[in-house]
């Protein structure tokens, strides 16, 4: 896939969550000792790409975090007898924002999208603050400033449904005033995301970088960086 004439993309949809963020490590280590559970931090990274496969495994309604957190305390090395405890404390702490550590070569992918041309917009399950979060911690916004341009943020909170629902995907279409098939859409989740881009019309992208994913039907990826490599070489 590659920007440009007939067959190819105009615009790239991102996803937040496990594309351009995770929630802040040093936040959820502290949360979690404070309750005295015990973990491994070196594996937070690998550990929410665990809890985003098992939100997919267990066909999770969105936005309900009970299997994410459970998935994350076991990735992460929980004790079995503290699982429980650990759940409690992701439920009380995993808030939308929280989502606000960046990904390595989150940004840098994304300005190089809007470098080559590439339009960008923003699809994503929160609870209406995605696009202030954004612009505080200097990712990204619509219009000009310090993180990367975009185009238009499609928040679940402001539109009343989330995906994968068709809407989310179809504000998104019509904020780049762009047909679907000419967009490309990159999440990490394969129900939330890449079926539900898929389902609107739209070209889909998982990012899966433990390989955890068993469905043939839509591409994955390592990360968002890998990705804007494959598209712009």
């Amino acid at each position: 896939m590659t920007p440009g004439s007939g067959g190819d993309i105009d615009a790239v949809s991102l996803d937040v969550g496990g594309v351009l963020v995770v929630p802040d490590h040093g936040v959820l280590a502290h949360h979690l000792a404070a309750a005295g559970v015990d973990f491994d931090r070196s594996v937070f990274a690998e550990g929410h790409y665990r809890a985003m496969a098992e939100v997919d495994r267990c066909r999770s309604v969105p936005e309900v975090f009970t299997d994410y957190n459970t998935g994350f305390a076991h990735a992460v090395g929980v004790p079995p007898a503290q699982v429980e405890d650990a759940c409690a404390v992701l439920l009380r702490e995993l808030i939308p924002a929280l989502w606000s550590q960046p990904l390595p070569g989150a940004r840098e992918s994304t300005r190089r999208l809007a470098d080559a041309g590439v339009r960008l917009a923003v699809t994503s399950n929160s609870d209406g603050s995605v696009a202030d979060l954004l612009a505080r911690h200097e990712i990204a916004q619509v219009g000009q400033g310090p993180g990367v341009r975009v185009d238009c943020v499609t928040d679940s909170g402001v539109v009343g449904v989330a995906k994968p629902h068709r809407a989310m995907f179809e504000a998104t279409t019509a904020g780049l005033g762009l047909p679907p098939e000419r967009i490309c859409h990159i999440g990490d989740s394969a129900t939330y995301d890449a079926d539900g881009a898929a389902a609107a019309g739209m070209r889909a992208v998982h990012v899966d970088p433990l390989g955890l994913c068993p469905d043939a039907g839509h591409r994955h990826v390592a990360s968002l960086a890998a990705f804007v490599d494959a598209l712009l070489g």
